[in-house]
């Protein structure tokens, strides 16, 4: 990793650490084995802060093992390691007598190429007793001075464990962590006479059965000091699983670059609980088509297959899962007709293309299930003052169409949910047709027969300016309605999107009583200010804490701020939300791409988080990318 010239030597999983100040007397005795995991696909990703450049992702994945120098080697694949977006392939042994490192495929540095073997880590309780490197006079195979004569240096570095603590990360907490630290020094002798000393301090946070939480690295030369930070933003290791890794491209190809996000939309996205169904439109040298996307449980792509051969329309789709298989409902453009398709745990196509047809000019739909049927929320052009419904049986018959709601100046971004004994059905309606500042929020709940369970629709937020975007999703108790809110930026300019605006929710009781104050001053920050400038929100119920996302900024750095997907963590009653700015699920768009839609699904482990990477880059493509956002943890 380029961190400067010595850091190579930890290398990865032990990590560069920094800090400064004397060390402590060292324990001869080391760690034990359990801190340094190693397993076939093991995953850590890291929110790497450089004090000389901009802050970045970088992940490790164990990708299996490889004959190195006649040692069977675990290969370690790092993704980012200096912020350049090319990998390093790095490989180590690990038995009862040490951790140790091999080197690398494609050497970063000149120190790294002097390294044979080295030990991260000494298990037989000679960890401080000795020198873990100690070289004199190497060659560096470098001409620093331009003579024709390469340099020489004296390098050594010494390990000490400082101690152990609890060590409380966006991760969670994490019990007996090893505090560890490795002083290098080193000379570089030029072949004209000068010689010139470099130092590193470097600590490491280790915790047992998980590996490197976080490290820290101070390094000095020339006068010069640099610092650098890397903080564990997930993993997945041995079954246990914390945070948010890395994100990663899941559907590709889908539209020519351009500024429409609606071609090919938001992506559509449930669980089975176990692994996850993505859905988006797709264009190919035949036509438009609705592609499927299983995603293990792990936030890594799996099989992907056709649902429809060619579609004549672009558009958003829904999908939902019913404890037997999944709905899929496309369509809802184009005169064309809004349809659904039921799908399999394994991605079986069970009803021929089109499917159901739902409404000839449907559109603006929601989808939730509840037992073995569906409910499909929409409007029709036809009947712009009307939201219209109709269950869907597990056998992928239709019911009578019947209506939610009417007499309202229209009906806009629908959502649905099950709250345990009703569906709750929110949306945006405008108080005066034409102005976007006298958008509301109202809901209604639907019994699993149809009937109104409400005499009219109630107010979820009626605060100034527009509420925009709902979402809901249900724990045991309530339901969490959140939403984009305008209600700080009176005047605010409607003419871009998102932002800005605020994040805020509040909870429906299966009674249907709004909590968190009024509907006309109400409502749970939840977050706000240049750090939210939020749009295209998602929600999700993990099981025991809610998730909520949302697009920040357009482009990098504009309308302010920095740019990008984020959530926040809410619990249960609402009093617990994850502190400002949240947590950077996405890393910054590239140049001309906005990132945007996203949409969040539980599983059993954690929540799927998917998003629009919108380029209007020429000679590009649109894709969706994604990533698993998983509970904190407790060890």
């Amino acid at each position: 990793m380029k961190r400067f010239s010595t850091c190579i030597l930890i290398a990865l999983l032990a990590g560069c650490g920094g800090g400064g100040g004397s060390a402590p007397p060292p324990e001869r005795t080391g760690i034990p084995e359990s801190y340094y995991p190693v397993s076939i696909g093991a995953r850590w990703a890291y929110d790497v802060t450089p004090s000389e450049s901009a802050s970045f992702i970088d992940e490790m994945v164990i990708t299996g093992t490889r004959m190195i120098s006649g040692v069977s080697a675990w290969v370690f694949n790092e993704s980012n390691p200096v912020g350049d977006g090319i990998a390093v392939e790095s490989y180590y042994t690990k038995d009862d007598r040490a951790f140790t490192y091999l080197g690398s495929k494609f050497p970063s540095g000149w120190l790294d190429s002097l390294v044979n073997s080295f030990d991260l880590m000494r298990f037989d309780g000679t960890f401080s007793a000795s020198p873990l490197l100690n070289k004199t006079n190497v060659d560096m195979g470098v001409d620093l001075d331009g003579d024709g004569i390469n340099e020489r240096v004296d390098v050594q570095v010494n390990g000490a464990v400082e101690g152990y603590e609890t060590l409380v990360t966006n991760l969670g907490s994490f019990s007996n962590t090893a505090r560890l630290r490795y002083d290098i020094t080193g000379t570089v002798r030029a072949s004209t006479g000068p010689t010139a000393t470099f130092t590193e301090i470097l600590h490491e946070w280790r915790a047992p059965e998980v590996g490197s939480l976080r490290q820290v690295i101070s390094m000095s030369a020339d006068g010069t000091t640099q610092y650098e930070t890397l903080e564990a933003r997930g993993l997945s290791v041995n079954g246990v699983v914390a945070g948010v890794l890395a994100p990663k491209e899941l559907l590709g190809a889908l539209a020519s670059a351009d500024s429409d996000t609606t071609r090919p939309g938001a992506p559509g996205l449930a669980s089975d609980g176990t692994h996850y169904l993505l859905v988006s439109n797709r264009l190919t040298a035949s036509g438009r088509q609705w592609i499927g996307q299983f995603v293990g449980a792990d936030g890594q792509a799996q099989d992907n297959f056709e649902i429809s051969p060619v579609s004549d329309l672009w558009g958003s789709p829904s999908v939902a899962w019913n404890g037997s298989s999944y709905l899929v409902i496309t369509g809802g453009e184009n005169a064309f007709g809004m349809y659904a398709q039921r799908v399999s745990a394994t991605g079986l196509v069970l009803d021929a293309y089109p499917g159901t047809n739902l409404a000839p000019d449907g559109y603006n739909r929601a989808l939730a299930a509840a037992g073995d049927k569906w409910l499909a929320v929409y409007g029709r052009t036809s009947s712009p003052g009307t939201l219209f419904g109709r269950f869907i049986s597990s056998s992928g018959a239709a019911d009578a169409e019947f209506t939610i709601a009417t007499g309202y100046a229209g009906y806009e971004a629908p959502a649905v949910a099950f709250n345990g004994e009703n569906f709750v059905v929110v949306w945006e309606t405008s108080v005066t047709s034409g102005d976007p500042s006298s958008t509301n929020l109202h809901a209604i709940r639907i019994s699993p027969q149809g009937m109104s369970v409400d005499a009219a629709p109630f107010a979820i937020s009626t605060a100034p300016e527009a509420q925009l975007w709902p979402q809901i999703a249900c724990d045991p108790t309530n339901c969490l309605v959140t939403w984009v809110d305008r209600r700080n930026y009176p005047g605010a300019s409607y003419n871009f999107s998102p932002g800005p605006g605020d994040m805020y929710g509040a909870f429906v009781t299966r009674a249907g009583t709004v909590l968190n104050g009024p509907p006309a001053t109400g409502g749970i920050p939840i977050a706000t200010g240049v750090t939210a400038n939020a749009g295209y929100p998602g929600l999700a119920f993990t099981g025991s804490e809610y998730v909520a996302a949302w697009s920040r900024g357009a482009f990098v750095n504009n309308p302010g701020g920095p740019t990008g997907i984020y959530a926040v963590r809410i619990s249960t009653d609402g009093t617990a939300i994850t502190s400002a700015p949240g947590i950077a699920v996405s890393w910054t768009p590239e140049w001309a791409t906005r990132y945007v839609y996203p949409t969040l699904a539980a599983s059993s482990s954690g929540v799927l988080a998917v998003w629009l990477k919108n380029t209007e880059q020429g000679g590009t493509s649109k894709s969706i990318a994604g990533t698993v956002i998983w509970p904190k943890v407790t060890r």
